[in-house]
Protein backbone atom coordinates (compact mmCIF):
# COMPACT_ATOMS: atom_id res chain seq x y z
CA UNK A 1 0.00 0.00 0.00
CA UNK A 2 2.79 2.46 0.92
CA UNK A 3 4.55 1.79 -2.41
CA UNK A 4 1.30 2.40 -4.26
CA UNK A 5 0.67 5.67 -2.44
CA UNK A 6 4.29 6.64 -3.06
CA UNK A 7 3.84 6.11 -6.80
CA UNK A 8 0.64 8.18 -6.75
CA UNK A 9 2.48 10.93 -4.91
CA UNK A 10 5.30 10.92 -7.48
CA UNK A 11 2.89 11.14 -10.38
CA UNK A 12 1.05 13.97 -8.69
CA UNK A 13 4.31 15.83 -8.10
CA UNK A 14 5.09 15.56 -11.83
CA UNK A 15 1.61 16.83 -12.59
CA UNK A 16 2.24 19.88 -10.40
CA UNK A 17 5.35 20.71 -12.42
CA UNK A 18 3.67 20.13 -15.75
CA UNK A 19 0.25 21.60 -15.27
CA UNK A 20 0.17 23.57 -12.03
CA UNK A 21 -2.92 23.00 -9.89
CA UNK A 22 -6.66 23.60 -9.71
CA UNK A 23 -7.45 27.21 -8.88
CA UNK A 24 -10.52 27.91 -10.98
CA UNK A 25 -13.27 29.15 -8.66
CA UNK A 26 -15.80 27.10 -10.61
CA UNK A 27 -13.83 23.96 -9.72
CA UNK A 28 -13.43 24.61 -6.00
CA UNK A 29 -16.22 22.36 -4.78
CA UNK A 30 -15.44 19.48 -2.40
CA UNK A 31 -12.09 21.01 -1.49
CA UNK A 32 -10.04 18.73 0.78
CA UNK A 33 -6.93 20.89 1.11
CA UNK A 34 -5.64 24.28 0.01
CA UNK A 35 -2.21 25.84 -0.40
CA UNK A 36 -2.79 29.51 -1.20
CA UNK A 37 -4.86 29.43 -4.40
CA UNK A 38 -4.06 25.81 -5.21
CA UNK A 39 -6.68 23.29 -4.08
CA UNK A 40 -7.02 19.53 -3.83
CA UNK A 41 -10.54 18.18 -4.32
CA UNK A 42 -12.05 14.80 -3.52
CA UNK A 43 -11.95 14.04 -7.24
CA UNK A 44 -8.15 14.41 -7.18
CA UNK A 45 -7.98 11.58 -4.66
CA UNK A 46 -10.50 9.36 -6.43
CA UNK A 47 -8.72 9.50 -9.79
CA UNK A 48 -5.36 8.66 -8.24
CA UNK A 49 -6.26 5.77 -5.95
CA UNK A 50 -7.57 2.57 -7.61
CA UNK A 51 -11.08 1.63 -6.43
CA UNK A 52 -9.87 -1.63 -4.88
CA UNK A 53 -7.54 0.39 -2.63
CA UNK A 54 -9.87 3.34 -2.12
CA UNK A 55 -12.60 1.41 -0.35
CA UNK A 56 -10.11 -0.02 2.14
CA UNK A 57 -8.37 3.22 3.12
CA UNK A 58 -8.92 4.41 6.67
CA UNK A 59 -8.93 8.01 7.93
CA UNK A 60 -5.20 8.00 8.65
CA UNK A 61 -4.35 6.82 5.14
CA UNK A 62 -6.62 9.44 3.54
CA UNK A 63 -5.00 12.08 5.72
CA UNK A 64 -1.53 10.88 4.68
CA UNK A 65 -2.41 11.18 0.97
CA UNK A 66 -3.71 14.71 1.45
CA UNK A 67 -0.80 15.72 3.67
CA UNK A 68 1.65 14.33 1.07
CA UNK A 69 -0.06 16.51 -1.54
CA UNK A 70 0.38 19.59 0.65
CA UNK A 71 4.06 18.78 1.30
CA UNK A 72 4.72 18.17 -2.39
CA UNK A 73 2.99 21.40 -3.42
CA UNK A 74 5.06 23.37 -0.93
CA UNK A 75 8.32 21.70 -1.96
CA UNK A 76 7.53 22.00 -5.67
CA UNK A 77 6.85 25.70 -5.34
CA UNK A 78 9.98 26.13 -3.25
CA UNK A 79 12.00 24.33 -5.93
CA UNK A 80 10.63 26.60 -8.67
CA UNK A 81 11.41 29.69 -6.61
CA UNK A 82 14.97 28.42 -6.23
CA UNK A 83 15.71 27.93 -9.90
CA UNK A 84 14.50 24.37 -10.58
CA UNK A 85 12.85 25.39 -13.84
CA UNK A 86 16.23 26.50 -15.17
CA UNK A 87 18.05 23.29 -14.17
CA UNK A 88 18.92 21.25 -17.26
CA UNK A 89 18.43 17.88 -15.54
CA UNK A 90 15.00 18.97 -14.28
CA UNK A 91 14.06 20.16 -17.77
CA UNK A 92 15.08 16.80 -19.21
CA UNK A 93 13.14 14.81 -16.61
CA UNK A 94 10.05 16.96 -17.03
CA UNK A 95 10.23 16.56 -20.79
CA UNK A 96 10.56 12.78 -20.41
CA UNK A 97 7.62 12.69 -17.98
CA UNK A 98 5.55 14.92 -20.26
CA UNK A 99 6.26 12.71 -23.28
CA UNK A 100 5.44 9.54 -21.34
CA UNK A 101 2.13 10.99 -20.16
CA UNK A 102 1.19 11.86 -23.74
CA UNK A 103 2.30 8.45 -24.99
CA UNK A 104 0.13 6.81 -22.33
CA UNK A 105 -2.74 9.01 -23.48
CA UNK A 106 -2.36 7.75 -27.05
CA UNK A 107 -2.15 4.16 -25.87
CA UNK A 108 -5.00 4.24 -23.35
CA UNK A 109 -7.37 6.92 -24.63
CA UNK A 110 -6.99 6.66 -28.39
CA UNK A 111 -5.73 3.27 -29.54
CA UNK A 112 -7.27 1.13 -26.78
CA UNK A 113 -10.65 2.81 -27.23
CA UNK A 114 -10.73 1.77 -30.87
CA UNK A 115 -10.37 -1.93 -30.12
CA UNK A 116 -13.54 -4.00 -29.96
CA UNK A 117 -13.27 -7.70 -29.15
CA UNK A 118 -16.58 -9.58 -29.38
CA UNK A 119 -17.63 -12.81 -27.71
CA UNK A 120 -17.69 -14.35 -31.16
CA UNK A 121 -14.06 -13.32 -31.72
CA UNK A 122 -13.06 -15.00 -28.47
CA UNK A 123 -15.00 -18.17 -29.28
CA UNK A 124 -13.59 -18.36 -32.79
CA UNK A 125 -10.03 -18.03 -31.49
CA UNK A 126 -10.68 -20.70 -28.86
CA UNK A 127 -11.97 -23.22 -31.41
CA UNK A 128 -8.99 -22.69 -33.71
CA UNK A 129 -6.33 -22.75 -30.99
CA UNK A 130 -7.47 -25.50 -28.64
CA UNK A 131 -4.03 -27.07 -28.62
CA UNK A 132 -2.86 -23.97 -26.74
CA UNK A 133 -5.18 -24.75 -23.86
CA UNK A 134 -4.41 -28.42 -23.14
CA UNK A 135 -3.73 -28.98 -19.46
CA UNK A 136 -0.21 -30.10 -18.62
CA UNK A 137 -1.32 -31.04 -15.09
CA UNK A 138 -4.51 -31.83 -13.19
CA UNK A 139 -6.57 -28.83 -12.06
CA UNK A 140 -9.54 -28.23 -9.81
CA UNK A 141 -12.15 -25.49 -9.68
CA UNK A 142 -13.28 -24.96 -6.10
CA UNK A 143 -14.89 -22.62 -3.57
CA UNK A 144 -13.09 -21.79 -0.34
CA UNK A 145 -13.79 -20.75 3.25
CA UNK A 146 -11.06 -19.83 5.71
CA UNK A 147 -11.23 -19.01 9.40
CA UNK A 148 -8.67 -18.89 12.22
CA UNK A 149 -11.35 -19.76 14.80
CA UNK A 150 -12.15 -23.36 15.82
CA UNK A 151 -15.52 -22.28 17.20
CA UNK A 152 -16.47 -20.70 13.88
CA UNK A 153 -15.06 -23.70 11.99
CA UNK A 154 -17.34 -26.02 14.00
CA UNK A 155 -20.34 -23.80 13.19
CA UNK A 156 -19.43 -23.75 9.50
CA UNK A 157 -19.16 -27.54 9.45
CA UNK A 158 -22.68 -27.89 10.90
CA UNK A 159 -24.18 -25.39 8.45
CA UNK A 160 -22.56 -27.04 5.44
CA UNK A 161 -23.72 -30.45 6.65
CA UNK A 162 -27.23 -29.00 6.71
CA UNK A 163 -26.89 -28.08 3.01
CA UNK A 164 -26.48 -24.34 3.61
CA UNK A 165 -25.21 -22.36 0.62
CA UNK A 166 -21.42 -22.56 0.63
CA UNK A 167 -20.94 -18.98 -0.59
CA UNK A 168 -23.61 -17.67 1.79
CA UNK A 169 -21.68 -19.21 4.67
CA UNK A 170 -18.43 -17.83 3.26
CA UNK A 171 -19.92 -14.36 2.97
CA UNK A 172 -20.80 -14.42 6.67
CA UNK A 173 -17.85 -16.25 8.21
CA UNK A 174 -14.83 -16.49 5.89
CA UNK A 175 -11.93 -14.17 6.71
CA UNK A 176 -10.92 -14.21 3.03
CA UNK A 177 -14.28 -13.35 1.47
CA UNK A 178 -14.28 -10.45 -1.00
CA UNK A 179 -17.31 -9.12 -2.84
CA UNK A 180 -15.29 -8.94 -6.05
CA UNK A 181 -14.53 -12.64 -6.37
CA UNK A 182 -16.82 -14.11 -3.71
CA UNK A 183 -15.54 -17.43 -2.33
CA UNK A 184 -14.54 -18.75 -5.76
CA UNK A 185 -10.87 -19.73 -6.04
CA UNK A 186 -11.18 -20.40 -9.74
CA UNK A 187 -8.99 -23.13 -11.24
CA UNK A 188 -5.75 -24.19 -9.56
CA UNK A 189 -3.21 -27.01 -9.65
CA UNK A 190 -1.45 -28.88 -6.86
CA UNK A 191 1.45 -26.46 -6.91
CA UNK A 192 -0.88 -23.53 -6.22
CA UNK A 193 -1.98 -24.65 -2.75
CA UNK A 194 -0.31 -25.66 0.49
CA UNK A 195 1.18 -29.17 0.28
CA UNK A 196 -0.95 -30.43 3.19
CA UNK A 197 -4.11 -29.42 1.30
CA UNK A 198 -3.26 -31.32 -1.89
CA UNK A 199 -4.36 -34.80 -0.82
CA UNK A 200 -7.78 -33.94 0.69
CA UNK A 201 -8.66 -31.47 -2.06
CA UNK A 202 -7.49 -33.43 -5.09
CA UNK A 203 -8.94 -36.72 -3.88
CA UNK A 204 -12.45 -35.22 -3.62
CA UNK A 205 -15.10 -35.44 -6.34
CA UNK A 206 -17.17 -32.61 -7.85
CA UNK A 207 -19.92 -31.57 -5.46
CA UNK A 208 -18.10 -32.78 -2.34
CA UNK A 209 -17.21 -30.50 0.56
CA UNK A 210 -13.76 -30.91 2.09
CA UNK A 211 -13.01 -29.70 5.60
CA UNK A 212 -12.35 -28.44 8.03
CA UNK A 213 -8.69 -29.05 7.23
CA UNK A 214 -6.46 -27.57 9.93
CA UNK A 215 -3.22 -25.98 8.77
CA UNK A 216 -1.25 -24.45 11.62
CA UNK A 217 -3.83 -22.24 13.37
CA UNK A 218 -6.21 -21.92 10.42
CA UNK A 219 -9.18 -23.96 9.23
CA UNK A 220 -10.03 -24.46 5.54
CA UNK A 221 -13.15 -25.68 3.75
CA UNK A 222 -13.42 -26.41 0.03
CA UNK A 223 -16.33 -27.25 -2.25
CA UNK A 224 -15.21 -28.96 -5.44
CA UNK A 225 -16.97 -27.57 -8.51
CA UNK A 226 -15.11 -29.20 -11.39
CA UNK A 227 -12.06 -31.33 -12.10
CA UNK A 228 -9.78 -31.14 -15.12
CA UNK A 229 -7.40 -34.00 -15.78
CA UNK A 230 -3.99 -33.66 -17.37
CA UNK A 231 -4.26 -33.73 -21.17
CA UNK A 232 -7.79 -32.35 -21.32
CA UNK A 233 -8.68 -29.02 -22.92
CA UNK A 234 -9.51 -26.15 -20.59
CA UNK A 235 -13.08 -24.90 -21.09
CA UNK A 236 -13.67 -21.59 -22.82
CA UNK A 237 -14.85 -19.93 -19.61
CA UNK A 238 -11.52 -20.69 -17.94
CA UNK A 239 -9.38 -19.18 -20.71
CA UNK A 240 -11.70 -16.42 -21.92
CA UNK A 241 -9.71 -13.62 -20.27
CA UNK A 242 -6.43 -14.98 -21.63
CA UNK A 243 -7.85 -15.12 -25.16
CA UNK A 244 -9.24 -11.61 -24.84
CA UNK A 245 -5.78 -10.43 -23.78
CA UNK A 246 -4.13 -12.12 -26.76
CA UNK A 247 -6.61 -10.64 -29.24
CA UNK A 248 -6.43 -7.21 -27.65
CA UNK A 249 -2.62 -7.23 -27.66
CA UNK A 250 -2.45 -8.30 -31.30
CA UNK A 251 -4.94 -5.65 -32.39
CA UNK A 252 -3.25 -3.00 -30.25
CA UNK A 253 0.18 -3.70 -31.76
CA UNK A 254 -1.31 -3.60 -35.25
CA UNK A 255 -2.97 -0.22 -34.68
CA UNK A 256 0.12 1.19 -32.99
CA UNK A 257 2.35 0.04 -35.83
CA UNK A 258 0.01 1.56 -38.43
CA UNK A 259 -0.14 4.83 -36.51
CA UNK A 260 3.63 5.04 -36.21
CA UNK A 261 4.05 4.28 -39.93
CA UNK A 262 1.71 7.14 -40.82
CA UNK A 263 3.40 9.54 -38.39
CA UNK A 264 6.87 8.67 -39.69
CA UNK A 265 5.69 9.19 -43.28
CA UNK A 266 4.51 12.71 -42.39
CA UNK A 267 7.79 13.72 -40.73
CA UNK A 268 11.45 13.86 -41.64
CA UNK A 269 12.96 11.14 -39.48
CA UNK A 270 16.72 10.59 -39.68
CA UNK A 271 18.56 7.90 -37.73
CA UNK A 272 22.33 7.99 -37.97
CA UNK A 273 23.26 4.31 -38.20
CA UNK A 274 26.97 5.21 -38.31
CA UNK A 275 26.68 6.80 -34.86
CA UNK A 276 24.77 3.77 -33.60
CA UNK A 277 27.53 1.48 -34.91
CA UNK A 278 30.13 3.66 -33.21
CA UNK A 279 28.25 3.53 -29.94
CA UNK A 280 27.81 -0.23 -30.09
CA UNK A 281 31.43 -0.91 -31.03
CA UNK A 282 33.18 1.63 -28.87
CA UNK A 283 30.63 2.62 -26.29
CA UNK A 284 33.17 2.86 -23.48
CA UNK A 285 35.38 5.23 -25.45
CA UNK A 286 32.42 7.39 -26.39
CA UNK A 287 31.33 7.43 -22.76
CA UNK A 288 34.80 8.54 -21.62
CA UNK A 289 34.89 11.25 -24.27
CA UNK A 290 31.56 12.74 -23.24
CA UNK A 291 32.32 12.34 -19.53
CA UNK A 292 35.58 14.26 -19.90
CA UNK A 293 33.65 17.02 -21.65
CA UNK A 294 31.31 17.34 -18.70
CA UNK A 295 28.41 15.41 -20.21
CA UNK A 296 26.83 12.29 -18.72
CA UNK A 297 24.87 9.36 -20.07
CA UNK A 298 21.70 8.61 -18.11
Amino acid sequence: MHKKIGYIAFFFAVAIFLYGCHNDKKEQQDVVARVDECVMRTQDIFVRVPPEFLKNLDREQFFRIVEDWVDEKLLAEYAVNNGAENDEEIKRKLEEARNQIFVDYVRNKIISQRIKISERDVEKYYLSHQSDFIRDRAEIHALHIHTPSKVIADSIKKMLAADSSFCAVARKYSSEYYDRDSCDLGWFSKSDILPRLVRPVFSAKPGEVVGPVKIDEDYHFFKIIERGDEGTVRPLEQVKDEIYGRLFSARFNELLSNLLDSLRAAKTVVIDTFMIDSLSQGGKNVFRKHSSAGDSFQ
